[in-house]
Parts: structure tokens; C-alpha cells; sequence
């Protein structure tokens, strides 16, 4: 197997030199206007930059899974067969073509008798018949490999994309990314296949050709066809080195336009909101008309090379015709041996134009597909350790060790907070908006890690456990709810894939919303539409309330659970989610401090740091933190109590 591997990275990898060689060739053009700091990058650097940013693309074209690999180097073999065909026959062609011509010239009997039959019939089975076959079979293998290949890289690209974590996601347009999935990928595909089924053949004739013209005639010639080609490489790659700059540009402008176009979309009754209908096509506009111009100002460079590549072109054909025509007249030989040189030329000239048309592909390429390559070069700021083993729960107990944390590196968001859980036992978390108590949920589901200090459930750091194996055993209900564009019922089951329709509408009962479900149109067929527009804020917190009830995990996190709901509708849920908390660690971040009263531990939290922590009736003895902010609620709920809060205390110790 080491051996078909070795081959098949050989084969694959071998197209990745081919165009960054002739990339290697550009000089940049000096502009003595410029700074030197903004110099464009040697030749060197960009040789290797351009080797450098291919070779991320290997782990997607050849698969690390043997099955995919067999059948790779199995379609590598069938396609090295064919491409070795084609040149032989590319080979075979001109010199037949000779033959043909000098026998015609050569006296002979006149009529059917003195044609050259078997030069002809062969000539026509090779030119023709043998090239067709070939070319279905190359193509049609170029087929099968593009859609392995395609498989390969979506499923590697989104499978990356879940290894990310919150802060990757929370900091990335979802649109952007998943437009370099699904178009990117076939971009990827469509490069390689071209550069593996046409640039190998290239460059294979380009050898074979010089190689027969360098055997069949003088040294010299082929020495001049050479340095003719050289000269041509040398004009076309002219190019200065601020096109992939441009090249670049063009690709963000083309990726802004999409990314303002989908978010438009996406929050249509945001923009209907506001009537900015307007505001929106002008913005689209201006993003379309600022790519259209980038694309222009792209194109300008490419009719003056077309234009330098056609005079080098003539100046190549009337120098190789002439020392032809010298080299045939010397020798003495005949008419045949001028068109095999010509067709061979004409072949050549056309290869390397070809060829060098692909290093504008590999440009455009680099600039259009660098979201790939961020895919592909990002490390999850959140993944399990090398030696990182299953979590082992126990009775769920929680424990807070000088946990410290911020989110840019700058501004602590969490500042030294420690604090214990026992198991089975209920903690809420209160405090102003924007202190960091949902911050402190999201450290518990391990969406980010801990700056400093330690989180622990069950004596087991949370950075020691796989965290698959821990997140199985948590039941969550985020403070921003996500659904999927799925019906009620799917959404429900997402939770618990196994659960049966039964307890999905227990859960829904248990969390008020199954007398709401049956009466929509379609019941639990009901779509919610994107981000569960169709539903209405607390329909989402009770079907994300039943989802959690449905997962039957022993730790749950509820941050702000019940926000959106009425005071009788929140008083039926928080009746049964009592009971049901029995024999789970619960964790509560609270706004409203009446439903928390009954918590075994409140923790008081301001500006990222633990002001108080106790029971409720605690807490209001003590006349601190927790005190002003019950005040603050009892005197909104009814002005008539003023600064007393006895009441409250006999009503809720």
C-alpha cells in the first residue's frame, strides 16, 4: 500500500510545481514613486508563497482513507496510461505526416496504386480513432476522480467547520463560509482535475516535442525553439506582481457583495422594519458596480500581454520557419520534413499558450479560494488534549477555581471567580445585564477554555475530558435560541433523536406548548421557518425548554430559560422544573430573582466577579448587592411596597 500511496501523492502533488515554476518567472515592475516598504515581494518569496498556499490543498486531494486512496491511485494508473498514449500518438503524427508528403513528392505510379496506403490508414487510426478513445477514456475517469474529489473536499471543509468553536463561529459570517463550501469546493475540484488532465499532458508534449525536433534535426534548431519559447514565457508572465493584489481585491469585492445580498435577505423584516428598502439596494448596488470596476481594472493588463504574446508569437514562427527551411536546404532533405517541423511547432506553440493561460487560473485561484485555505489552516481554540480521557459522572458537582477569562486578551470578562455546586443541588447566577453570568455558561459547556484557574465537574477538569463525552451529559437552554428551518417536531427530537412522539408531547405539555402546537395548521409538522421566524419569542424559550427536558441529562444550564414568558404561563413551567430538577445539577442565570428564591446557592454577580453568594434569605439579610436588586424589582412590580422587603422574605424562605 506505501508504494500506491507514494504514487498517487506523486502524481497529485506533481501539477503543484508546474504553474508556481513559471509563477517564479514574473519580475515585478519598479515604481520608484512607491516606499520601499511597500515594495512587492521578489520573485523568491512569491515562488514560495505560491508553493506554499498550494500545498494546503494536498489533505483534501489525496484522502488519508485507504478505500479513496486505492481508488485514486486507480484512476492515477488508467490516466498516466492515457496521457502516455496521447503523446506517443501526438509523437507519431508528424513524423507519419512526413512520410505521407515526401512519398507523394517522390516519383512513383501515378493513381491508386502510388498512394502511400498504409502511412494514410495509419495516420487516420492514430489521429483520429486512437485520440478519441483515449480522450473518452481520460475524460471520462477526469469524471469519476472530479466527483470523488468533490465528495472529499465538502465533507473535509464541513466537517472542519464543526470542529470550530464559538469564538471562530461568533466571529465569522455563516454565509461566507458556507459559500466556500459549496462553491469553493467545486473550485477546488475543478483546478485540480485541469491541472492534473491538462498541465501534465502540457508540459509532456512540450518535452516530447522539442525532444523530436531536437533528435530529428539539427541541435541547433531545438535549441532555437527553446529560447523562442523562453522569450514567449518571458513577455506573457510580464505581468506586474500587484495583479494578485488585484486579483485578491476582486475576490473580496465579489465576496462582499454576496455576504451584503444574504444578510439583506436574511433580515428582511429588520430592513421592512425601518423602511430601508432603499438603503439596501443602493448598498447592494454600490458593492455589484465596485466588483464590475475591479473586474475591468483586472482585464486592462491582459489585452497588452495579448497583444506583446501575439508579436512574440510571429517573431517565434518566422525565426523557427526560417532556420527550418535552412536546416532542410543544407541537408537535403524534403517538403515532409517542413511540415512535420511546422506541425510539431504549431502543437508546441499551442501547448504553451495553454499552459501559460493557466497561470492566470492559479492567480484567480489563490484570490477566490483563500476562505478555503483558512478553513483548512484554522486549529480549533477548543479541542481535546492528546492524552484526554472520557468523563466519568458522578453525582454532577460543580466547582469554580479562580476561574479567570476575557475574550480578546485585553478585558477580563471573568475576574477570579470561584465557587462549588454540590451535586443535585440548584445555583443561580444574578446580576445586571452584561456583567458576564452567561459568559460563566458558556465556560461551563466548555465553548471557551478558562484564561486561568480551572472548571471542574466531578473532580475532573474540564480541559483533561474529551469533550463529546462530557457534552452528552448536559442539557442546555441558551439565552439566543437556535432552530433549525425543520418542522416543530424534528426540532423537538433534535434533542433526544431516539425520543418517541409520546414523550416528545409530554416534554411539550411540561413546558406549556402543546395546547399552542396542536392548534397551528400542520401541528408538529409545523415548519418554523429560518431562525423560527414563524414562532413567537416564548414559543422558542418553550420548545428550547422542551428540548431540555427531553434530553434527560443530569447537568443542566439554563440562561434565562423563562425571559420572554408571562407571569402565569412562567409560573406553571417553574412548577414542574422544580420537581424535574430533583437529582440534577442546576445551573440558573436569572433576571427575574422571584424565580430563583428556592435555589440552594444564588451568586450575585457584577462586572465579572462574584459580589455575594448565598441563600435568598441570606442574601436579603445582609442588605448588599442581591438586596438592592430585589428592591429594585419589588418596588417595579408594585410601588406601594417602598424599601420593604420583609414580605418577600417570609414568602419565599
Amino acid at each position: 500500500m506505501g508504494t500506491g500511496t507514494s504514487f498517487t501523492g506523486l502524481y497529485y502533488a506533481a501539477p503543484l510545481l508546474i504553474l508556481p515554476a513559471i509563477y517564479f518567472l514574473r519580475s515585478p515592475k519598479k515604481d520608484a514613486a512607491k516606499p520601499p516598504s511597500k515594495a512587492p515581494p521578489n520573485a523568491s518569496f512569491r515562488w514560495r508563497k505560491a508553493i506554499d498556499d498550494l500545498r494546503v490543498y494536498l489533505p483534501l486531494v489525496i484522502p488519508k482513507d485507504k478505500i479513496h486512496q486505492r481508488r485514486m491511485l486507480s484512476y492515477g494508473a488508467v490516466t498516466a496510461l492515457c496521457i502516455s498514449a496521447g503523446r506517443l500518438v501526438k509523437a507519431i503524427c508528424p513524423v507519419l505526416m512526413r512520410r505521407i508528403i515526401d512519398k507523394l513528392g517522390s516519383p512513383a505510379p501515378t493513381g491508386a496504386a502510388g498512394l502511400p496506403w498504409m502511412e494514410i490508414a495509419l495516420f487516420v487510426l492514430l489521429r483520429n480513432v486512437a485520440t478519441s478513445l483515449v480522450t473518452s477514456v481520460n475524460r471520462s475517469i477526469r469524471t469519476r476522480a472530479s466527483r470523488e474529489l468533490g465528495s472529499i473536499i465538502k465533507l473535509t471543509l464541513y466537517n472542519k467547520l464543526l470542529d470550530q468553536t464559538a469564538e471562530y463561529h461568533d466571529n465569522k459570517r455563516s454565509g461566507s463560509m458556507w459559500t466556500a463550501i459549496s462553491d469553493s469546493g467545486a473550485m477546488v475540484v475543478e483546478f485540480f482535475s485541469f491541472l492534473v488532465f491538462h498541465e501534465i499532458p502540457m508540459v509532456l508534449d512540450i518535452a516530447v516535442g522539442v525532444g523530436t525536433c531536437w533528435t530529428v534535426f539539427d541541435g541547433s534548431l531545438g535549441l532555437a525553439m527553446v529560447c523562442v519559447m523562453a522569450v514567449y514565457v518571458a513577455v506573457s508572465v510580464g505581468l506586474p506582481s500587484e495583479m494578485r493584489m488585484l486579483f485578491q481585491s476582486f475576490a473580496g469585492a465579489k465576496q462582499r457583495a454576496v455576504d451584503i445580498g444574504y444578510d439583506t435577505i436574511l433580515n428582511w423584516q429588520t430592513v421592512a422594519d425601518f423602511n430601508r428598502f432603499d438603503h439596501e439596494r443602493t448598498r447592494f448596488s454600490n458593492a455589484v458596480h465596485a466588483e464590475r470596476e475591479l473586474q475591468v481594472e483586472m482585464e486592462r493588463p491582459f489585452r497588452w500581454m495579448g497583444l506583446w504574446r501575439n508579436v512574440a508569437a510571429g517573431a517565434g514562427v518566422g525565426l523557427v520557419c526560417l532556420l527550418g527551411c535552412y536546416e532542410i536546404q543544407k541537408s537535403n532533405r524534403g517538403a515532409g520534413d517542413f511540415v512535420m517541423l511546422f506541425q510539431f511547432w504549431t502543437e508546441l506553440f499551442s501547448t504553451v499558450d495553454m499552459l501559460l493561460d493557466s497561470v492566470t487560473m492559479l492567480e484567480h485561484f489563490l484570490a477566490d479560494s483563500s476562505k478555503i485555505r483558512e478553513i483548512m489552516q484554522i486549529q480549533p481554540a477548543v479541542r481535546d488534549k492528546e492524552d484526554a480521557v472520557d468523563f466519568e459522572l458522578d453525582d454532577g458537582t460543580i466547582e469554580f477555581e479562580n476561574v479567570r477569562f476575557s475574550y480578546d486578551g485585553q478585558r477580563e470578562t471573568v475576574r477570579g471567580v470561584s465557587f462549588k455546586v454540590g451535586g443535585g443541588q440548584t445555583v443561580a447566577i444574578v446580576g445586571e445585564t452584561g456583567g458576564g453570568k452567561s459568559t460563566l455558561v458558556k465556560l461551563l459547556c466548555r465553548a471557551y477554555d478558562v484564561t486561568d484557574g480551572a472548571i471542574k465537574t466531578d473532580g475532573q477538569d474540564l480541559r483533561s475530558v474529551r469533550l463529546s463525552s462530557f457534552r452528552e451529559h448536559l442539557s442546555v437552554v441558551p439565552q439566543s435560541i437556535g432552530v433549525f428551518n425543520m418542522s416543530i417536531l424534528e426540532n423537538l427530537r433534535y434533542a433526544n433523536l431516539e425520543a418517541s412522539t409520546e414523550q416528545i408531547e409530554d416534554a411539550c405539555r411540561a413546558a406549556a406548548l402543546h395546547d399552542k402546537i396542536i392548534k397551528f395548521q400542520d401541528g408538529y409538522a409545523q415548519v418554523v421557518g429560518e431562525k423560527g421566524v414563524k414562532l413567537s419569542g416564548g414559543e422558542l424559550q418553550r420548545l428550547a425548554i422542551a428540548r431540555a427536558l427531553l434530553r434527560k441529562a443530569r447537568i443542566v444550564l439554563l440562561d434565562e430559560a423563562t425571559s420572554n414568558l408571562d407571569a402565569e404561563t412562567e409560573e406553571r413551567i417553574q412548577g414542574y422544573l422544580k420537581k424535574w430538577y430533583a437529582g440534577r445539577t442546576v445551573v440558573v442565570v436569572a433576571h427575574r430573582l422571584a424565580t430563583v428564591a428556592n435555589a440552594d446557592l444564588i451568586i450575585s454577580f457584577k462586572d465579572g466577579q462574584i459580589v455575594e453568594a448565598g441563600r435568598h434569605d441570606e442574601l436579603l439579610a445582609r442588605r448588599g448587592y442581591f438586596y438592592q436588586l430585589w428592591n429594585k424589582q419589588r418596588l417595579a412590580w408594585d410601588p406601594s411596597k417602598g424599601e420593604d422587603v420583609s414580605e418577600s422574605v417570609d414568602a419565599t424562605t
